[in-house]
C-alpha cells in the first residue's frame, strides 16, 4: 500500500501521538509509525504543574477535550476506559546513610498543588500512551504497528516503507519527526554526531514496578516520626530516597502498584545483587520491601546502561526530533513530560497551516526557512544542557542530604517562575519557543548556576562539614534572591515547603 502523507511521525509514545492528533486537528494528513505496538511498559511517569498547564493549551487550542482531564488528578475518573494513574501533590525527599537509623532532620517536602483534587499525576504509560494511540487513531491519522520498515531521505523529503499488522506499506512524505526517544531512527539516517562526552551527569539505572510496597508514611509511623508538619500527604509525591551513593524514586499508582528505581554514578556490573544489597543496606528501605515484589514488567528489574545521551542537533529543513530522540539527561527532577510538551507545543505552532495553502505547499515554504530549524534545534539543546546542570549538582553533592536539599532549590526557584510565566502565557503564535524550559534563555540565572556550581566544588573539597555546608547555603540564597519568590532555603521552615503550589490548570 502506497500512500503520500504530509507529516510522517516515527514512534508512537505520548508526545508521538499527541503531535499525530494536534497535525490531524490542523488538516495535515499524517501516519504514525512504530516498530512496537501498545499497550506497552515505560517508564517517564511523572507530569508537573508545567505539564499540566502546557496540556491543558494544547486541548484548548486544537479543540482536543478528551486531554483536559489528564490535566489534574481529580478529573481523572472521568476519563473513559479506566485509565491508572496517581496522585502527585510535590515531591518528597527522605535522606538516608548506610547502616544507620534515619535521621527526622533528614526531610525535604515541596509541594506542587494545593490540594490533592487539584495534584498533578503519575501515568501509567501503558495506559495513557495507548489513549493518546487511540486518540490519533479516532482523527484518523494513519497507524502502523509492528512494523518492520526501511527509512530513507529523498530529494524531496522522506520514504519510509515495510511491513506491519495491517500488511506492506510504503509512505513519502515531506517531513519526518523522530519521536523514538533514544532509538533516534531519523538521527541515525542523517547521521548526527553524538555528544554525550559534553555532558556533566553520568548515572546508569536499575527500576521496575512493585506490588505490596509500604508507603513512607506508614514506616515513618513505625519510627514514631511526626509527620503534622508535612505539607502534603508524603506518599502524594514524587519520592525521591536519597542515598550515599545514587538515589531511588518511588511513584505509586492508584492501584497501589509503584514505580521504583535506582539511580547510581557508578554502572551496576552485578544489578541483582547491588538492588538487594541497597535495600538490605537501609533499614527504612527494607521495611518498605519486606513484602513487595515485581509486577511489570514480566516479574525482572530492567538495567540500562548510562541513561544520558546527547545528539549534536535537533532539526534540519525535513526533520525534527522530540526530546527524547535528541536527548536525556536523568529521571530527576521529574523534566521528561513536561519537556516533551513543550516541544510538541512549538513544533504544531511552528506548522500553522496557512491560509490558501495545502499540506504540501506549507511544507515546501518551510523547507527554505532554514533559521527556524537551526532555532528549534538550538533552543532544544541549550534546554537539556540546562537540565544537565541542574541535575548534575544534586549527583556531585552526594552524600551529603544537605547539600543535595540546598541545591535542589535552584530547580525549585527555576521551575516555580516558568510555572508563572508559562500560567500568563498565551499560545498566540507570537513566539512559540517563549517562554524557555526551565528558564533556560535566562542568561543571568544560567550564570548564577555555574557560580554556584563553583561554590558546591569547594563544599565538596572541604568534606561537606556543617561550616561548609553553611556557607553554601548562604551564598546560594543570595544569589537566588531575583527567582526566589517563595521562601527557598528559608531556614525556618526546616525543609517543609508549603508556599511553592502553582495555581490550578482553571485558575
Amino acid at each position: 500500500m502506497s500512500a503520500f502523507v504530509d507529516l510522517l511521525i516515527l514512534g508512537s509514545g505520548f508526545g508521538g501521538s499527541l503531535l499525530a492528533t494536534i497535525a490531524r486537528q490542523q488538516g495535515y494528513s499524517v501516519a504514525l509509525v512504530d516498530r512496537a505496538a501498545h499497550p506497552r511498559f515505560a517508564i517517564g511517569e511523572s507530569s508537573t504543574p508545567l505539564a499540566d498547564q502546557t496540556l491543558a493549551e494544547l486541548a484548548r487550542q486544537y479543540d482536543l477535550p478528551e486531554l483536559l482531564p489528564l490535566c489534574q488528578y481529580g478529573s481523572w475518573p472521568r476519563m473513559s476506559g479506566g485509565l491508572t494513574c496517581g496522585a502527585k501533590q510535590g515531591f518528597s525527599y527522605f535522606g538516608h546513610q548506610r547502616r544507620q537509623p534515619f535521621n527526622t532532620n533528614d526531610q525535604l517536602l515541596v509541594i506542587a498543588r494545593r490540594t490533592r483534587e487539584l495534584a498533578d499525576t503519575h501515568w501509567l504509560r501503558s495506559d495513557v500512551d495507548q489513549f493518546l494511540f487511540q486518540l490519533a487513531q479516532s482523527r484518523e491519522a494513519r497507524t502502523y504497528e509492528k512494523a518492520d520498515y526501511i527509512l530513507r531521505q529523498t530529494p524531496t523529503g522522506w520514504q519510509c516503507s515495510g511491513t506491519a499488522g495491517v500488511g506492506d506499506f510504503d509512505l513519502t512524505a515531506p517531513f519526518v519527526v523522530d519521536a523514538t526517544a533514544r532509538a533516534g531512527e531519523v538521527m541515525r539516517v542523517v547521521k548526527v554526531e553524538d555528544e554525550t562526552h559534553s555532558l556533566h551527569t553520568c548515572s546508569h539505572g536499575i527500576y521496575a514496578h512493585f506490588e505490596n510496597l509500604r508507603p513512607v508514611a506508614a514506616v515513618l509511623q513505625d519510627l514514631s516520626v511526626e509527620q503534622s508538619r508535612h505539607p502534603f500527604a508524603c506518599d502524594d509525591a514524587a519520592v525521591h530516597h536519597v542515598l550515599d551513593g545514587g538515589w531511588m524514586w518511588q511513584l505509586r499508582f492508584d492501584d497501589d502498584t509503584v514505580s521504583v528505581g535506582l539511580m547510581t554514578p557508578q554502572e551496576p556490573d552485578r544489578p541483582q545483587l547491588q538492588w538487594e544489597q541497597t535495600i538490605d543496606d537501609h533499614r527504612f528501605l527494607s521495611q518498605q520491601f519486606a513484602d513487595a515484589r515485581i509486577v511489570r514488567p514480566a516479574h525482572e528489574l530492567i538495567v540500562t546502561g548510562r541513561v544520558q545521551h546527547l545528539q549534536a542537533r535537533a532539526a534540519g529543513p525535513t526533520w525534527a526530533a522530540l526530546p527524547a530522540a535528541a536527548g536525556f539527561i536523568d529521571p530527576l527532577h521529574s523534566t521528561g513530560i513536561a519537556h516533551t510538551l513543550f516541544a510538541v507545543r512549538r513544533l504544531a505552532a511552528l506548522w500553522q497551516p496557512s491560509a490558501g495553502l495545502s499540506g504540501l505547499q506549507r511544507w515546501q515554504a518551510m523547507k527554505g526557512q532554514t533559521f527556524i530549524w537551526q532555532r528549534y534545534s538550538d533552543v532544544l539543546l541549550d534546554e537539556l544542557r540546562h537540565i544537565d546542570l541542574l541535575v548534575a549538582g544534586c549527583y556531585q553533592s552526594l552524600p551529603s542530604f544537605r547539600l543535595w536539599s540546598a541545591w535542589c532549590m535552584i530547580y525549585f526557584a527555576a521551575v516555580t517562575t516558568a510555572e508563572s510565566a508559562t500560567g500568563r502565557k498565551q499560545l498566540d503564535g507570537s513566539d512559540c519557543f517563549e517562554p524557555s524550559f526551565l528558564r533556560a534563555a535566562d542568561s543571568p540565572l544560567r550564570q548564577m548556576i555555574f557560580e554556584a556550581r563553583r561554590w558546591l566544588d569547594e563544599c565538596v573539597q572541604a568534606g561537606s562539614t556543617v561550616d561548609a555546608c553553611r556557607l553554601f547555603e548562604r551564598r546560594l540564597a543570595a544569589a537566588l534572591r531575583p527567582w526566589n519568590e517563595c521562601g527557598l532555603l528559608d531556614p525556618d521552615r526546616r525543609g517543609m515547603y508549603d508556599t511553592t503550589a502553582c495555581p490550578s490548570v482553571d485558575e
